[in-house]
């Protein structure tokens, strides 16, 4: 079982998505854009540190989106479908 390391490795050297994160094709246009964008910082952290946990935690979480977007029902549960008038208005302890 190819590790996130190499499967992110995969990513930046072959033109194919690994097996792995086929999920990526699930993202939303918009997210995948941020995702690209992202994964260069989450990728160089993870060469200078070594540490494999930040860059685990990365694509857990982007996988989680991946799984909203590609589920309707499910971001719209997630988000809410609440009017504004649903929520109290946020009052200042402070004086103004």
């Amino acid at each position: 079982m190819a590790t996130v390391a190499d499967q992110t490795r995969a990513l930046y050297e072959h033109d194919e998505l690994p097996d792995g994160l086929l999920w990526i094709n699930d993202l939303s246009p918009r997210h995948q854009r941020l995702f690209y964008g992202e994964i260069q910082f989450e990728w160089s952290r993870y060469c200078l540190t070594n540490n494999l946990s930040g860059l685990v935690e990365f694509f857990e979480d982007w996988k989680a989106t991946a799984e909203t977007d590609a589920n309707p029902e499910l971001s719209a549960a997630l988000l809410g479908e609440h009017g504004e008038d649903e929520y109290d208005p946020w009052k200042s302890t402070q004086a103004g």
